[in-house]
């Protein structure tokens, strides 16, 4: 079994593909899992000019995972097998500079530990011939990746640890409580981006919301 090499942002990967001509491949039959975190629906909700409330059931989706209470881009199922609601005609991605994380992740993953995470490149994630080498950090095109990075982390172990918490809990009206009030003040209360992409005002809002969720 081939070991996967874990890479930082810094690390050169063979991800930029001449051959990429808009096939679409990779935005189709994803079904509930590009999942949407705050610094997305702040990149979304400045990029189209709408609030999360505009955008839930149109272009946005929620599921449940593991008891919590989840956003998701939605794919259109009246197609078959589904393609992402903001793939154009010509299979394009009409939100591609205000796109989410994962969406800029492909086909990279992330693997967590306990002290951070490691990128990778997922096997068989796009088999377009004619890639050449690029670094991580442009790939993804994120300003101040390392505050970006420590988010995505810091925002993984809270959901996780929602998840393992909720997943014991017997209280049904509890688990409803807390969803709702994780939904309304992550999501549903509209962030501050003072750019293009979510930055500094940005993460010092969610940093604040983070402590009013754990005091609670």
């Amino acid at each position: 079994m081939e070991t996967i090499r874990e890479l930082s942002s810094k690390d050169l990967a063979k991800l930029s593909c001449s051959a990429c001509n808009g096939c679409g491949e990779c935005c189709v039959g994803m079904g509930d899992t590009i999942h949407l975190d705050p610094w997305d629906l702040a990149a979304l909700t400045r990029g189209l000019g709408a609030d999360f409330t505009d955008l839930l059931e149109e272009v946005i989706g929620l599921h449940v995972e593991r008891g919590l209470i989840l956003p998701h881009l939605l794919m259109r199922e009246e197609t078959t097998p589904g393609r992402c609601a903001f793939l154009d005609t010509e299979n394009r991605c009409g939100i591609h500079g205000f796109r989410p994380g994962l969406c800029r992740l492909f086909p990279l993953g992330r693997n967590y530990t306990e002290q951070g995470f490691s990128y990778f490149v997922v096997e068989g994630g796009c088999d377009k011939p004619g890639k050449s080498k690029i670094r991580i950090e442009k790939w993804l095109g994120i300003p101040d990746l390392s505050s970006y990075e420590r988010f995505t982390f810091i925002w993984h172990s809270l959901v996780r640890a929602l998840q393992a918490r909720l997943e014991q809990e017997p209280d049904a009206s509890y688990v409803r409580d807390l969803n709702r009030f994780f939904l309304g003040l992550f999501y549903e209360k509209a962030y501050p981006v003072e750019d293009a992409l979510p930055g500094k005002a940005f993460y010092e809002e969610f940093y604040k919301r983070l402590e009013q969720f754990k005091s609670l």
